[in-house]
């Protein structure tokens, strides 16, 4: 039972392993979103910057400056699609490694409860032999003064 009780702590170790590596793979999928959304705000302000610069040119009837600032705020537009699908790729990766997450984290927690109740078995085990032989001291004992008090009584 000890033997197996090794193996099984071995196995707790390994998915706690496999647990923490989950883990970081799934901090690192949430950092990743939220660069993609660092960055898909970032492009949002710029496309508003642009779109404030093209209405300041308009003003001042400046159709140069209007052109460039209308590309810019376009640029950042496509720009900000792009990473919204991005982040939405990230997204769908982030849900997986925390489903992987989430069964492995549950999968090491059925093997520490498998080891704690064979602990548990060899603990009582072990108090049962260890009363047993108690036991059999006791009754040795018992025997061995209602022998010698026999023995005196014949000797008499």
């Amino acid at each position: 039972m000890e033997a197996r009780l090794e193996v099984l702590r071995r196995l707790v170790t390994l998915h706690d392993v496999v647990e923490r590596t989950h883990a970081a793979v799934l901090e690192r999928r949430v950092a990743e979103v939220r660069e993609a959304e660092e960055a898909i705000d970032l492009q949002h302000a710029m496309a508003r910057s642009a779109a404030f610069e093209g209405r300041a040119a308009l003003i001042v009837d400046d159709r140069m400056g209007w052109s460039l600032a209308d590309a810019q705020r376009e640029f950042a537009e496509w720009r900000r699609e792009r990473l919204e699908r991005i982040r939405v790729e990230r997204e769908q990766l982030r849900a997986f490694a925390h489903e992987q997450y989430v069964a492995s984290r549950v999968k090491s927690e059925q093997m520490r409860g498998v080891v704690e109740g064979v602990e548990a078995k060899i603990a009582i085990e072990e108090g049962r032999r260890n009363q047993a032989a108690m036991d059999d001291r006791y009754l040795s004992r018992r025997l061995w003064v209602e022998a010698r008090r026999l023995c005196a009584m014949v000797r008499r």
